[in-house]
């Protein structure tokens, strides 16, 4: 999963905050996985705001055609805006791949800059060495702001994740429900809790579940609080 904060005048702007579950990446490559996010966070808010660049297909999310916005412009949705600067978390491998997306999109006049965390250091695109500004410079602490805002905010969303996959491990204990069948329960319900509150005759509108396997499950869930 990746994750995405929002600061606005300096301050966190929660209401733009992102969560991502990667999707067209397998295993651990952080380059791909930086690439995925920016395409799919970008092509987001160019739709929303109908502002199209040319000669961009994105792959998975939507064909773009039609003009970019100019460099300067105010382009702005209902929630949310392009930025005035897009930090990456990463060094200069991390920013050439969320570069290079930008300029498939046509953003690529929007500031972008990598913060990598062993030394922190800031890349530019273009520039071959990497700026390192003093450990008390403000510039510096608002950009360490921001990344281990977007840290934190992501941990949280991992613990979020782990707690409701254990949660689910439970329903693996009842005999011969098998993947699909536990599929259609967490759709109907979305949650192992949600499905304990359920009564029987819910539980029974579940393909698989009708009649007595409903009465089995509930009894199951119930001896297991």
């Amino acid at each position: 999963m990746a994750s995405l904060v929002s600061f606005r005048d300096g301050r966190p702007d929660r209401a733009n905050y992102r969560r991502f579950k990667i999707k067209t990446v397998e295993g651990q490559d952080d380059f791909a996985s930086v690439a995925e996010v920016v395409r799919r966070r970008y092509a987001r808010l160019l739709k929303e705001a109908k502002v199209q660049s040319p000669k961009s297909k994105v792959p998975g999310d939507m064909t773009m055609n039609e003009p970019a916005a100019p460099e300067n412009s105010a382009l702005r949705t209902p929630h949310s805006a392009l930025p005035d600067l897009i930090l990456i978390d990463g060094g200069k491998g991390q920013l050439g791949a969320a570069c290079t997306e930008l300029e498939r999109l046509g953003l690529g006049h929007i500031p972008t800059i990598g913060l990598a965390k062993e030394f922190e250091e800031v890349y530019r695109p273009g520039e071959k060495e990497p700026l390192r500004l003093p450990h008390e410079s403000g510039a510096l602490k608002l950009l360490q702001r921001v990344r281990d805002e977007s840290h934190r905010f992501a941990n949280t969303y991992n613990a979020q994740l782990r707690l409701r996959k254990i949660s689910e491990s439970i329903l693996d204990e009842f005999p011969n429900i098998g993947e699909q069948r536990k599929a259609a329960l967490l759709r109907k319900f979305g949650s192992v809790q949600r499905l304990r509150l359920a009564s029987v005759e819910k539980i029974a509108e579940v393909p698989g579940f009708g009649g007595k396997a409903a009465v089995e499950l509930k009894a199951f869930l119930e001896a297991r609080q």
